[in-house]
């Protein structure tokens, strides 16, 4: 930074995160409104995960045969 601060630590970096996510989420809980995901950029990830499949067998959802 050249405004003479020292830069934050990772951990500060990844609570500022994590508490902005966790805002997000639950005012789209609060109120109802809009897709949370497609605000913080999530959409095209859940459109991913929905068509993701395992490259290793057993990995995935599929139930366990005993």
């Amino acid at each position: 930074m050249t405004d003479g601060k020292p830069e934050p630590a990772p951990i500060e970096k990844v609570t500022a995160a994590m508490d902005e996510f966790m805002a997000t989420i639950l005012r789209h809980l609060r109120t109802g409104q809009s897709n949370p995901l497609e605000e913080l950029g999530l959409e095209k990830a859940k459109e991913e995960l929905q068509h993701w499949r395992p490259d290793i067998p057993g990995a995935g959802s599929e139930p366990r045969q005993t």
